[in-house]
């Protein structure tokens, strides 16, 4: 019975999440085209942000925590506000309408995740079923929105801790993600794909330059991870008032496109990584995208950070690429998966997605890459409320069952 149930509902849940991805996706589309056609559109920022703050101040009942909120409620029983799904949706949208620089796989796994936990009480199930089912919603999230089904059933499996892969949820991480990524794909979503030009065998030297490409994608990382937290702490410590603290921070949003003439790098800038798989790249591109992206989530914007990651991991390895006469595409690949997987803290996924997007022929690169970027972090990433069940290093026992947020820096 308790599997029937779970099963159910993980296709309920698939289904659903599938057709809002496709809903989604579209959204981002026509928004980014309406940008486009009027570029005078951000200097909407500032207002976009001070509604953001007022609508999450006034009646979030604690969305603003987004996917930490979503996670924390696969440890531990937490009321997740099914409100958090109409409100990340709408203000995402409004912050890829405006110009500011975002993803779209943290709104996608805190739909999942409001869908879920809605559905868990409506059948008053147990947090043994409910944190299962939440992955669940994860893993079809992810899956559906990028297009990356068998990544997606691992990144719901992985992202709640650090170290631990819920074996348990496999099988229904797996359904979901795999039946919402069909839906979307009916409703007719077609995701670009990229590939790998040439895969070179593995020698001294191309071992060596993707070893420190692998050190410089793990330090990336950290850097947007810390970067995000270091904006948010700045404002929260030096402006109390959340309205005054929006319209300055948004402010700066806008006045750092402007002055820095950073038109390109807003919205998803999806066009980092064609040039990165290209090797059309500088190695300027990635660090302004780091930048404006660590800008915008840090001033509350809403919005994920996993295709900013994206973007600044394939074009920061497309110019290593061009500095080392290594195939850019390949570092582009490695770079891509690389500074994502670094700062979510899902190897697996990593190696996973690498096979997804790309194909299994370099293999051996994405894991040298996931597991040497995976360390490079430590005990730091994007989502605080992860749980350390295997700590990364010896001296860092100490911090076994703690949540990265707890940890005292």
């Amino acid at each position: 019975m308790r599997i029937f149930k779970l099963t159910t509902c993980t296709i309920i849940v698939s289904i659903i999440m599938g057709i809002i991805s496709a809903i989604f996706l579209r959204s981002l589309e026509f928004v980014t085209t309406l940008r486009e056609g009027f570029p005078y559109i951000i200097f909407l920022i500032p207002i976009i942000g001070v509604l953001t703050a007022y609508t999450y101040s006034k009646y979030g009942n604690g969305s603003n925590r987004g996917n930490n909120l979503i996670i924390e409620s696969v440890h531990k029983e937490v009321k997740v506000p099914f409100r958090m799904a109409f409100l990340t949706f709408i203000f995402t949208v409004l912050t890829h309408l405006s110009g500011g620089s975002a993803g779209r796989e943290g709104t996608a796994v805190q739909i999942g995740g409001a869908l879920t936990n809605k559905l868990a009480n409506i059948f008053k199930m147990e947090h043994k079923e409910k944190r299962i089912l939440i992955m669940s919603g994860i893993s079809a999230a992810f899956g559906s929105v990028f297009g990356t089904p068998l990544a997606g059933t691992f990144f719901g499996m992985e992202v709640c801790f650090i170290g631990k892969i819920s074996y348990e949820a496999m099988i229904y991480c797996f359904i979901g993600s795999y039946t919402a990524n069909f839906v979307t794909e009916y409703l007719g979503i077609n995701h670009v794909g990229h590939l790998i030009k040439s895969i070179p065998n593995i020698s001294v030297y191309t071992l060596l330059i993707v070893i420190i490409s692998s050190i410089l994608f793990g330090i990336f990382g950290k850097i947007f991870a810390e970067g995000v937290q270091l904006v948010k702490g700045f404002y929260s410590k030096n402006i109390k008032n959340n309205i005054y603290r929006a319209i300055m921070s948004s402010s700066v949003v806008l006045l750092v496109i402007i002055i820095f003439k950073l038109y390109k790098f807003e919205g998803l800038s999806t066009w980092l990584i064609d040039s990165g798989f290209s090797g059309n790249i500088t190695i300027l591109d990635p660090i302004k995208k780091l930048i404006l992206t660590v800008l915008t989530l840090g001033a509350g914007f809403q919005g994920g950070e996993v295709t900013p990651l994206f973007d600044i991991g394939a074009s920061l390895g497309g110019a290593i690429g061009n500095l080392t006469n290594i195939e850019p595409s390949l570092l582009a690949a490695i770079g891509m998966i690389c500074v994502f997987g670094s700062a979510t803290n899902t190897p697996l996924t990593t190696i996973m997605l690498g096979i997804n997007l790309f194909g299994s022929e370099a293999v051996p690169y994405y894991i040298i890459g996931a597991f040497i970027s995976y360390y490079v972090i430590g005990h730091n990433g994007i989502y605080g409320a992860q749980v350390i069940t295997t700590p990364k290093l010896k001296r860092l026992e100490k911090h076994k069952g703690i949540s990265l947020e707890n940890i005292e820096k």
